[in-house]
């Protein structure tokens, strides 16, 4: 296939040669020979240089496509291409006694003058004229390291700058840029030094060989928000962070103002009970070194290896289960049994729905009196029709978990209405938007993470400095006037809540006073439960058609 046949050969126009003349300096001279060059199809590069006895030198610049075609090997031959012809085309450079100005000048002889090829089509075709400005090398740089990916850095260079450089080029500034920050370092290393220096807290995990298997790393604002919030923690891991493939685990805790936070996180090598035993126990020494207490709650999924571990690191916390997992858990068992029955006009649709609201009613008893007698009430209506789902809640949920799941224990622990790991899993989006692609080594993976760190820890600052100084209009009566800008808003519309029944809702007897105030309202879980499996709710009414 010929490249754009329709155009015939072009040749050199007759002032090819750019003019002779004096330059304040090599640099200025080299540009000016070079946007000379740029319009006629050809550029210049830097050829063999002579010093006279007297210091001063003279200068070939060339052009670009002087050299001589390559010897290829028989041997090995690689899949590439070349521009060079062995163009003779060149001029001269000389040094002024001054030793700062320059002056071009003609060669004598006229086979320096002409071009053994065509002009080229684009001033692309010559990486010479793509070479960018240290001012222009300094903006990819910076865009680079905020995490831009390449090809938006391309498109606002040229939609911004006079660069002509292309997409290589600015991958190939990108990797260059990289190896400067990892100063001749392994990835592993730079890592290691890279943590130490941003004064992060961070263990290393190695094996038998010396290879790293896992690292752990915290944030020193992290560990300072910690410091304040400890009392609820959650854990969930994600995947397709690195080319590894090693799990990430998130550490999340909560806010004042019901804001999450990440913790800390660590790549682990895999996700069995050594693995999360090693991150857990770490982090635990992170505790103590800077004398935080243990949580009171530990919010996980049903991953038994990381239940196993948390039950041993922190023995003293309270492990929940995250019960939009076991509500979704219960729907994909159960519910294909009433889905293939056929009754009166929406088969199984009434049925399902009543079984699955005995399934809510028992997850919300307030007491555990209440809860067996939900329980007996369940079975006897379910049995022996429904033996199967009734063991599989049973077995699988209530005998194991009652106390992770269940209001009636899981309300004796402070967990701020946190019975969902829908934060995480919102962190784990966040994180994502900023690592892009699956396959970033793991200090390219951290310097991604570090960057969606630092965002949430401006957005948290900002978010406190902003309660500290507004005041809700609900709120603005003079009896909270001595708590504003050191209670968050949304502990004083707990408190405000409260309030409220105990002044308009006295038709009814108040109920006496459990000593729990997280116990009082179920509504906040009720509705952040609904909000994170409003698509899971939606499918349980679906039926599919034989």
């Amino acid at each position: 296939m010929i490249v754009n046949q329709s155009q015939s050969p072009t040749p050199f126009p007759d002032d090819c040669l750019p003019p002779e003349g004096d330059y304040e300096s090599r640099e200025a001279l080299f540009e000016a020979i070079n946007a000379w060059a740029a319009t006629r199809g050809y550029a210049f590069i830097t050829g063999r240089s002579t010093k006279e006895k007297t210091g001063r030198r003279t200068i070939r610049y060339m052009c670009d496509r002087r050299r001589n075609h390559p010897i290829v090997s028989r041997e090995r031959q690689r899949k590439t291409t070349t521009r060079t012809t062995g163009c003779e085309f060149s001029v001269l450079a000389k040094e002024n006694k001054d030793r700062s100005t320059w002056t071009l000048r003609h060669r004598s002889d006229s086979r320096f003058s002409l071009h053994n090829h065509e002009p080229s089509q684009d001033t692309t075709a010559h990486p010479v004229l793509r070479t960018m400005s240290k001012e222009h090398l300094s903006q990819l740089t910076g865009l680079a390291n905020a995490g831009i990916a390449p090809k938006e850095i391309r498109t606002y260079m040229r939609q911004n700058t006079d660069t002509i450089a292309t997409q290589q080029d600015i991958y190939n500034r990108i990797a260059d840029a990289r190896r400067e920050v990892c100063q001749g370092q392994s990835s592993i290393n730079a890592l290691a030094d890279q943590l130490f220096r941003e004064r992060f807290w961070s263990q290393f995990q190695t094996g038998p060989d010396g290879r790293v298997k896992a690292v752990l790393f915290a944030h020193p604002e992290s560990v300072a928000y910690l410091q304040a919030y400890s009392d609820v923690l959650i854990l969930d891991c994600t995947y397709k962070t690195n080319k590894y493939g090693m799990p990430l685990l998130d550490l999340i805790g909560v806010d004042s103002c019901q804001r999450s936070f990440c913790v800390a996180f660590a790549f682990l090598s895999g996700e069995c009970e050594e693995d999360y035993f090693w991150a857990l126990d770490r982090f635990r020494s992170l505790c103590e070194n800077h004398r935080i207490r243990h949580p009171s709650v530990i919010l996980t999924d049903r991953c038994l290896a990381c239940m196993n571990a948390v039950d041993t690191c922190f023995p003293s916390s309270r492990p929940l289960l995250c019960l939009w997992h076991a509500n979704k858990a219960v729907l994909r068992y159960c519910q294909p049994r009433f889905t293939r029955q056929t009754q009166g006009d929406n088969p199984g649709i009434e049925a399902w729905n009543e079984f699955y609201g005995h399934w809510h009613s028992i997850i919300k008893s307030p007491n555990e009196q209440t809860f067996h007698e939900r329980v007996s009430e369940f079975e006897k209506k379910y049995l022996p029709d429904y033996i199967e789902e009734v063991r599989y809640i049973k077995t699988n949920w209530l005998d194991q978990y009652k106390e992770k799941l269940v209001k009636a224990w899981v309300n004796q622990h402070p967990h701020f209405d946190n019975v969902v790991t829908s934060r995480v899993e919102g962190i784990h989006w966040l994180l994502k938007s900023h690592l892009k692609v699956s396959t970033l080594d793991l200090f390219e993976a951290w310097r991604s993470i570090k960057h969606a760190l630092l965002n949430q820890l401006a957005e948290l600052k900002s978010n406190q400095a902003k309660q500290k100084i507004r005041t809700p209009i609900e709120l603005s009566s003079t009896l909270y006037s001595a708590l504003r800008g050191w209670v968050s808003h949304e502990a004083l519309r707990k408190v405000e809540q409260q309030r409220k029944i105990l002044l308009y809702e006295r038709s009814a007897p108040l109920s006496a006073c459990t000593g729990s105030f997280w116990e009082m309202d179920q509504r906040d879980i009720d509705e952040q439960e609904a909000l994170y499996s409003a698509a899971e709710q939606e499918e349980s009414c679906i039926v599919v058609q034989p």
